[in-house]
């Protein structure tokens, strides 16, 4: 999808040995992706939760699909804090951005004083977008 990469994922070497850092910013278009998601372009049915432990998290947080949606939207560029090669359930690896805010999920919204939360995903573009959630949790 034309403005949602912000690196090319052709430019993007894949990792090797511990290596897995992403040199030069963010992947995505943090601004495009949360467009997509007010607009209703990617919705619930288009997130994958990819690994046991992310899964786990969301049910301990008892957030839901629309909760991690809600809280991308709520993302703002001075959060983001890397790129890296996630490997998710099957072994394969997906570009993520990470990033780091402060949320009350009461209000579902920003807060400076709600619970500090940690959001790391992916997109696939494969015919089909699809959010790949790879960690939402609070602060541990």
């Amino acid at each position: 999808m034309p403005g949602l990469w912000k690196i090319a994922p052709a430019s993007l070497a894949r990792p090797s040995g511990t290596r897995r850092s992403i040199r030069g910013g963010p992947v995505f278009d943090l601004t495009f992706l949360q467009g997509l998601i007010i607009e209703g372009d990617l919705g619930e049915d288009e997130v994958w939760v990819a690994n046991n432990t992310c899964e786990r998290d969301l049910e301990n947080y008892r957030w839901d699909y629309a909760e991690v949606l809600r809280m991308i939207t709520c993302l703002r560029q001075a959060d983001y804090r890397t790129s890296v090669w996630c490997q998710v359930t099957g072994g394969e690896f997906y570009p993520c951005d990470d990033y780091r805010f402060f949320y009350d999920c009461e209000r579902r919204e920003r807060n400076a004083r709600g619970l500090e939360v940690y959001v790391k995903f992916s997109v696939t573009d494969d015919g089909q977008l699809t959010l790949v959630l790879v960690s939402c949790h609070g602060s541990r």
